[in-house]
């Protein structure tokens, strides 16, 4: 059940706040460098697995920033390995499988071990206790769609062309390989939301290898699965779509009480055609985080102007903050988000 005294979740479900509540994707990463220390001397699993460690990355930026919210420190692809497939992140390549799905036989032998995230909720127990009251957590996973390109193509592509295949050749198969995708992730979230979490995003990363039309057949019913699984749960849903963000009619459908936007569209915009039925997340450029204290006041500005008065805003980058970003730009951001939002509910 949500907190009354966290302005994250007042605002995800619309209710009057003070100030536009902010955190950051990606904010415990590579731009920190205590980060770059812990990072240095464990392996990327090693961090998320172990539970006093996932819960001290997690809590760094927190450490750091008066954020509002954070983000558990993981990756989408831990459901891939629940599966029974094990990834490697490779330098300037990103998450490299042992093995992808090459065939039917494959998906069938895919077989959901839910212990393989007994140390991440151990990780999020930690976290949720360590926080302060007022702060929330928010658990995540990916989209079935998105996860399911990792394990067919096994490896990040430009196109994703082996999964469309797929979908097209042998929608059986597809359909089994997003079910057990679906049931595993629900799963997860069910154990998320019981350790702790407050909020649950669901990444749709590679949302922009599929059409639109396909987007409704192939992609949205697992969705909105997940999705009303977290709504039925009482706790704010988010639903970040890389590339879908100029059709809110359509994301709209994930029935996600909070969507993510990315930078490339206008807030004012996605207000309008959602006729402010839902809360909106974003969506300021990453890139502008490179630039000088003026550049960043100005453009956060026009974020917050953009999407004007009222509650149901929740300040955040349109895409994760990259590696080169000075950790003083993103105080400065959030000094500024802070005063200058106020004003929008006095």
């Amino acid at each position: 059940m949500h907190k009354d005294n966290q302005i994250f979740i007042e605002a995800c479900f619309m209710k009057p706040v003070k100030r536009t509540p902010i955190w950051i994707m990606r904010q415990a990463g590579r731009y920190l460098p205590e980060y770059r220390n812990i990072r240095s001397k464990n392996s990327f699993h090693e961090m998320m697995h172990t539970p006093d460690l996932m819960a001290e990355v997690t809590l760094l930026p927190m450490n750091r920033f008066d954020l509002d919210a954070s983000i558990m420190f993981s990756d989408i692809l831990v459901i891939p390995e629940s599966l029974g497939m094990k990834f490697e992140l490779v330098s300037k390549v990103g998450p490299v499988f042992k093995t992808s799905i090459s065939s039917s036989g494959d998906i069938e032998k895919l077989n959901f071990n839910h212990s393989y995230f007994k140390n991440i909720y151990s990780g999020i127990k930690i976290i949720r206790n360590s926080l302060d009251k007022t702060k929330s957590l928010i658990g995540f996973a990916g989209t079935p769609w998105t996860t399911a390109c990792y394990m067919v193509e096994g490896k990040p592509s430009k196109d994703y062309m082996k999964i469309r295949s797929l979908m097209y050749n042998d929608y059986e198969s597809f359909d089994l390989l997003m079910r057990k995708i679906t049931d595993a992730t629900i799963s997860y979230i069910r154990e998320q939301i019981n350790s702790g979490v407050d909020a649950v995003q669901i990444f749709d990363s590679n949302g922009v290898y599929i059409s639109k039309k396909n987007f409704i057949k192939y992609s949205l019913p697992y969705i909105k699965e997940i999705i009303n699984f977290i709504n039925s749960q009482n706790i704010p849903s988010i639903y970040y779509a890389k590339g879908l963000c100029d059709s809110p009619d359509l994301i709209m459908q994930t029935n996600s009480k909070v969507l993510g936007i990315d930078w490339s569209v206008e807030l004012s915009k996605v207000k309008s055609a959602t006729e402010g039925m839902v809360a909106l997340q974003g969506n300021l450029d990453p890139a502008i985080l490179l630039c000088p204290n003026n550049v960043i006041k100005s453009q956060t500005e026009k974020v917050l102007q953009s999407f004007g008065k009222g509650s149901g805003h929740i300040f955040n980058l349109g895409h994760g903050i990259t590696p080169n970003v000075r950790p003083e730009s993103v105080e400065y951001l959030i000094q500024q988000v802070r005063e200058m939002s106020s004003k929008n509910y006095e």
